[in-house]
């Protein structure tokens, strides 16, 4: 069995649309987070995170058909994967 083949077929299982308005504040909510931060920025604000959240819990998804919505929605973010997310 190919496992990349087989994970991709996991992640396309979560392509699925999703209005994302959290992308109009992404800019301005990670200046926000990152100020007077020390050590390593955030890269993903804290509503993009929970909208991941909701959708996960609301559609019953598993990690990777939650990254497959990433892939599907976010074409010009640095997508999260499934391995990031669980840590």
């Amino acid at each position: 069995m190919k496992w990349s083949i087989y994970n991709q077929s996991l992640v396309r299982r979560g392509e699925i649309l999703l209005g994302f308005d959290v992308i109009d504040n992404w800019d301005a909510e990670l200046k926000e987070m990152n100020k007077d931060k020390v050590g390593k920025p955030f890269h993903y604000p804290n509503t993009f995170l929970l909208l991941l959240g909701y959708a996960k819990v609301y559609f019953h998804l598993p990690y990777r058909q939650t990254e497959g919505v990433l892939h599907k929605d976010m074409l010009n973010v640095k997508c999260l994967t499934f391995q990031i997310t669980v840590q």
